[in-house]
């Protein structure tokens, strides 16, 4: 009887430690929480800024891939002073002079009568080597010139530039035969017309 009479006592103390543990734990909650919006108030502060800086970041890509754009067909349309350069106008002149110093030397070696006809042939197969190399030199020329690759103006004018070298090697090389062959006739002639007159 004694322990019934207490009970109501005993759970009356009971509530206060329940209401206080409870308490501590909202305001551990509550702390938790206010922490949370911190942090997540922070969060949307960040990503607010992230987002602003992608905006940045597309605004430049676009800006960058519109000058590089603007670059490459600047680079795969060739400037007009490639075209109508110095450099082209030697190109076609190289070109005439070789050839006419290749007709020049090919009818002089059907004239030459005081030559070997080996080395009538192996002038002919240097002759015809030499208008084959002038013939691809041009073909480059011209594509190196007008081409829609992507090539600077200046790196175009060097190519054109090496070229023109090889094809005065060329006709350098052209002239080298005739001056020879006829060297060699002329030579060959004087000796024949000594030997006729002795």
């Amino acid at each position: 009887m004694l322990s019934l009479g207490l009970l109501p006592y005993l759970t009356t103390a009971q509530i206060p430690v329940t209401d206080v543990a409870a308490n501590a734990q909202m305001i551990l909650l509550n702390q938790n929480v206010a922490t949370l919006n911190s942090q997540l108030a922070t969060l949307n502060s960040t990503m607010g800024k992230l987002l602003t800086q992608m905006e940045r970041n597309v605004t430049a890509t676009t800006g960058t891939s519109k000058m590089i754009s603007q670059d490459l067909t600047s680079k795969r349309t060739p400037a007009s002073f490639v075209l109508g350069s110095p450099e082209m106008t030697e190109l076609f002149e190289l070109k005439d002079k070789i050839i006419a110093a290749y007709k020049g030397t090919k009818k002089n070696l059907r004239t030459f009568s005081n030559l070997e006809k080996v080395e009538k042939n192996r002038a002919t197969e240097v002759l015809a080597d030499a208008i084959l190399q002038v013939s691809s030199l041009v073909s480059q020329g011209s594509h190196i010139a007008s081409t829609g690759e992507i090539i600077e103006s200046a790196d175009r004018l060097s190519s054109l530039k090496s070229i023109l070298e090889k094809m005065n090697g060329l006709l350098d090389k052209v002239n080298q035969i005739n001056t020879s062959l006829l060297q060699k006739n002329e030579h060959r002639k004087a000796v024949y017309s000594l030997i006729k007159t002795n």
